[in-house]
């Protein structure tokens, strides 16, 4: 399979790639899908509230009935008030569970990676929240502390009931899980991340998943192992009623992982219409992507390119897909292979003067662009469509952004003393324009003579 799909399965999963080096015991996925609950149920913590019932003290069962209630009223704010009331009695743990589940199924918006924010009649995605590290966002009183709902996690995990610690080991790692996409900063993305996969690797291999976390497992199954690690899991999640529409798109990829053409196409048919159906354009041109990928596959180029052609329609600075064009072009005549690259460098680099924000949206197009192109033969397309007719771009900051990335591929291709002079060229030119550019010219330059 090409090294990008596995990237489009992953980016669509809850959790980044780590250190994560935990494999299942055979058979552990084997659970019932919905022993654990299904995912309408955990949307208003009915298998939390069953489970307590038979474990958890009365005043704590009550609470969590109360809170269930509110959320079936669509008022998680409102829910999340009636556990904190309880938060001192008796069955403590239970309550911070509880408020661990609710936080990490309801809250709509990540304040810099300290709080976590309820809206009551405000219904989150399942895998997408906002995030905001703006300094003048206040925290409001009523937001959720993440760093203390972790603790009080930590701590009902340790309290050493074998019940309480299969649930509070789900309910950190959904809390972990958006605290690691919207961490304040590296180190603690880095701990959340281990504490997720940690969570996530004992709840699997004891059948403990719930839907949504299968569907992280399969996540991370797919980017340390395979896609047939993944697909018990994702299966699970699907059948679990998890119902997004990246488990349909991560199963299509498995199977044309596999070579199962028509499966993956059926999949893939069904993805695009359930992320038509949400609106969600980026994921729908990642769906096109594979489509493509599946029609060429099969030999159908005119069909391939028609997919990656709707796919550059929803999204401009697709780079795959723009890639991908080029190599159909470039079949039979170079030329034209680079000339298609360079029709797509406008949406790439924009259009108009640079500046420093522009030169930084810009770099990170070109750098997806790159990461994907691969094979030797793509890389130097790419360089020669960087370089060729450079002269005729009237914006210095965006010839430098072209010199930049041309000597970089020029070092993939082993030509060094190119790489140099494209080196110092980007160097001048990004002088002249005036503006800060992203990336640093001269320890590139320093890198290429030993320095």
């Amino acid at each position: 399979m090409p090294p990008r799909l596995s990237r489009l399965a992953l980016a669509l999963a809850l959790v980044l790639a780590g250190g994560c080096r935990h494999r299942v015991p055979a058979g552990a996925q084997a659970a019932d899908a919905t022993a654990m609950g299904s995912w309408p149920a955990w949307r208003d913590l009915s298998p939390l509230v069953e489970i307590a019932r038979d474990h958890a003290p009365s005043p704590a069962v009550a609470a969590l009935e109360r809170a269930s209630g509110l959320l079936r009223e669509g008022k998680p704010a409102a829910a999340d008030r009636a556990l904190a009331a309880a938060s001192d009695g008796a069955g403590r743990h239970w309550i911070s569970i509880a408020r661990g589940d609710l936080v990490a199924l309801h809250f709509t918006l990540c304040i810099r990676g300290v709080a976590l924010r309820l809206n009551d009649g405000e219904q989150p995605k399942a895998t997408e929240r906002r995030a905001d590290f703006s300094e003048q966002t206040r925290v409001e009183p009523g937001d959720v502390s993440v760093e203390a709902t972790l603790v009080n996690l930590e701590a009902a995990a340790t309290a050493g009931d074998p019940v309480l610690t299969t649930q509070a080991r789900i309910a950190r790692a959904r809390v972990a899980a958006f605290a690691q996409q919207c961490a304040a900063n590296e180190e603690v993305a880095t701990m959340a991340q281990e504490s997720v996969e940690a969570d996530l690797a004992t709840l699997a291999a004891e059948g403990h998943l719930t839907p949504d976390l299968a569907y992280m497992w399969a996540g991370v199954q797919m980017s340390r192992f395979s896609g047939s690690a993944a697909r018990p899991f994702l299966l699970q999640a699907q059948e679990g009623g998890f119902d997004h529409p990246a488990v349909t798109f991560m199963l299509a990829v498995i199977a044309f992982e596999d070579h199962d053409l028509d499966k993956a196409d059926a999949l893939a048919r069904d993805a695009a219409q359930l992320y038509t159906s949400v609106k969600d354009d980026a994921h729908l041109a990642e769906t096109r992507f594979l489509q493509g990928e599946i029609a060429r596959a099969r030999k159908q180029p005119k069909v391939a390119r028609g997919h990656y052609q709707a796919a550059l329609a929803l999204d401009p600075t697709h780079a795959a897909s723009i890639l991908a064009r080029a190599d159909l072009d470039g079949a039979d005549d170079l030329l034209a292979g680079m000339q298609s690259l360079q029709r797509a460098l406008p949406a790439l680099l924009a259009t108009g003067p640079l500046d420093a924000a522009g030169a930084r949206a810009a770099a990170e197009n070109l750098e997806r662009l790159l990461t994907i192109a691969v094979e030797p033969h793509q890389v130097q397309l790419v360089r020669d469509a960087l370089v060729f007719g450079i002269e005729e771009e009237p914006d210095a900051m965006r010839r430098g952004l072209r010199y930049f990335f041309a000597a970089t591929l020029d070092v993939r291709l082993r030509e060094y003393e190119i790489a140099r002079g494209h080196g110092v060229l980007a160097r001048d030119e990004f002088d002249d324009s005036g503006v800060q550019p992203p990336m640093d010219v001269e320890a590139f330059l320093s890198r290429l003579r030993g320095g």
